[in-house]
């Protein structure tokens, strides 16, 4: 796995008289590591009685510890020392253009990422973030399977995601999920005493879509039982197949009284 190295020198003549690394853990991010490298570059300057430069190649960082609203906890550390030690100056020089103590950082820091003693950083906020995610992904999709509701979502939707259905269209919705001018659902809230729909059968989108005697000129083939939830999600994607739905759901919505039999007659 990744891992992120953190590390500073101490050049006087290009001579190196000091050197200082660390090994991160993965879940690290490099910002993290440049601010440790300042913050540990300062403290070791803060028990000299020199004036000491130190130079980073990381502007945001630099910015962070200069910020007096920085959130950032070891910029916060490094702004203590700072204040307690008048002998320290920050600058920030250009990346790879040929300061030998600054490549001579970068080769200590890939070094830190095998040899370096671990040094525990908190993870960052967005990696935090991303593990919450995940166990609630997890944890929804558990209680999705489990559930006793929404059942016949579940069997076209049977995957827990927070990105948006690829469904450009109400239609899609309704009748991938059984909402929508259908018996079936509308018994469920009470509206209609009866689920069946005018020729008998249960009304639900599947069998409108597929056998219903009055509307044969909207039927497209019908699938086995079993291959009913990826039928759905064939249809889905062909445009032509959904054109047909639309216009069945909304002859439904305008035939309710040819399509559904009134309330009492079959329940």
């Amino acid at each position: 796995m990744y891992k992120t190295g953190s590390a500073f020198c101490v050049l006087e003549e290009d001579t190196t008289k000091y050197e200082w690394m660390a090994q991160l853990s993965p879940f690290n991010t490099v910002f993290q590591a440049e601010l440790l490298a300042i913050q540990e570059a300062c403290l070791w300057a803060s028990k000299t009685n020199q004036q000491i430069m130190v130079w980073s190649d990381s502007e945001s960082s630099l910015h962070s510890i200069a910020s007096i609203d920085t959130k950032r906890p070891i910029a916060q550390q490094t702004q203590e020392i700072l204040l307690k030690s008048t002998n320290i100056k920050l600058g920030w020089i250009r990346a790879h253009v040929g300061y030998s103590g600054n490549e001579a950082t970068d080769v200590l820091a890939k070094k830190a990422t095998q040899e370096g003693i671990h040094t525990y950083i908190p993870a960052p906020r967005n990696h935090i973030k991303s593990l919450l995610q995940k166990e609630s992904i997890i944890r929804w999709q558990k209680e999705w399977d489990n559930g006793e509701t929404g059942r016949s979502v579940h069997s076209v939707l049977p995957k827990a995601k927070t990105t948006p259905i690829p469904w450009k269209r109400p239609e899609k919705c309704s009748s991938r999920t059984d909402h929508g001018p259908f018996p079936t659902y509308l018994k469920r809230f009470n509206i209609r005493s009866s689920d069946c729909c005018g020729c008998g059968n249960l009304g639900n989108p599947f069998h409108y879509a597929t056998s219903c005697l009055f509307t044969t000129s909207y039927h497209l083939t019908k699938p086995s039982a079993d291959l009913e939830p990826l039928w759905w999600k064939r249809v889905a994607n062909k445009s032509n197949s959904w054109a047909k739905i639309r216009k069945l759901i909304y002859f439904i919505a305008e035939n309710e009284t040819l399509l559904f039999p009134k309330d009492g007659d079959n329940n």
